[in-house]
């Protein structure tokens, strides 16, 4: 546990790295350093390092606002989390909002191809509030991450934007081709029942077995087996209070040939039934042989 909130190490990292690489790259003409406030690790190991080698060097931290949705900073209180922030050592502290650092998120990526994420953005918006646009200015914002980190947050804020799906690929994922197994394996004679063994059963048990018929509403509405209830496999988990309290009661899933009801079967069994059995065959094979239906 590395502990970056309080390990001096993590200032220490940029007085030995990255400050000197920004003194290089700008051959000692920075005036100004600004960086989002996180760990602040980044502001005040640099600050300490460029200050040392000009004193004149501004060092400006950016937080957000108070319940922002801006991964990887700290707003003013949960600054207090982290006893790397000395705000007396820095020249200045300005907040931006959620939507500054989310439009100029979406500016960098869209003007400026920069994959910038949205703490990236927030530094850039404190460096512009504070810092006027004037001949020998040499600024030094720092980019701390890019947008692919972020994509959950990124499609939260921009709707508009969603993850390319790749439809190139025709070889299936490997948790695709176990759960195909695990549905192959489920289909054997102790986790099956055969059309006839249950129309026995309905005819000569007081308590027969209860029919979940697990496909889509629409399908149930057209045919389904005569005193079946209907719940989608999807929706088994969300609608226990419809199926019986005791998980010991004998339930048949059943689709239209029984493929789909060996997923029910599961679903139900990992849900805690351990009664369970799919019905070969299914609605169709039922209505084949002369079994009453309801529409």
């Amino acid at each position: 546990m590395l502990n970056q909130y309080e390990n001096l190490a993590n200032a220490a990292a940029h007085i030995n790295s990255t400050g000197p690489e920004i003194w290089h790259q700008t051959s000692g003409q920075i005036t100004h350093f600004v960086a989002g406030l996180g760990t602040c690790g980044t502001i005040t190991g640099n600050g300490r390092y460029l200050k040392k080698m000009n004193p004149d060097v501004k060092v400006i931290g950016v937080h957000p606002e108070e319940g922002h949705d801006i991964p990887g900073v700290r707003s003013i209180k949960q600054l207090g989390m982290t006893k790397l922030f000395m705000p007396e050592e820095y020249d200045g502290l300005v907040s931006v909002s959620n939507e500054e650092a989310f439009g100029m998120c979406e500016r960098l990526n869209q003007e400026e191809s920069l994959i910038a994420g949205p703490s990236s953005a927030m530094a850039l918006i404190g460096a512009l509030k504070v810092i006027d646009d004037q001949p020998g200015a040499v600024v030094v914002v720092i980019f701390p991450d890019n947008a692919f980190k972020y994509v959950s947050t990124i499609e939260r804020h921009f709707p508009n934007y969603q993850a390319a799906v790749d439809t190139t690929t025709t070889e299936p994922s490997p948790q695709a081709e176990m759960l195909d197994r695990l549905v192959e394996n489920a289909r054997n004679p102790h986790t099956t029942l055969e059309v006839p063994d249950l129309a026995a059963l309905r005819a000569s048990d007081p308590n027969p077995p209860l029919v979940v018929d697990v496909r889509s509403a629409d399908a149930y509405q057209k045919q389904h087996i005569s005193g079946a209830i209907n719940i989608p496999v999807a929706e088994l988990s969300s609608r226990l209070e419809e199926l019986p309290a005791d998980r010991s009661t004998p339930i048949i899933t059943a689709c239209f040939r029984g493929n789909m009801s060996i997923k029910g079967m599961l679903v139900l069994q990992s849900l805690g039934y351990f009664n369970v059995k799919s019905l070969n065959g299914g609605t169709i094979g039922w209505a084949e042989q002369g079994h009453p239906t309801g529409e």
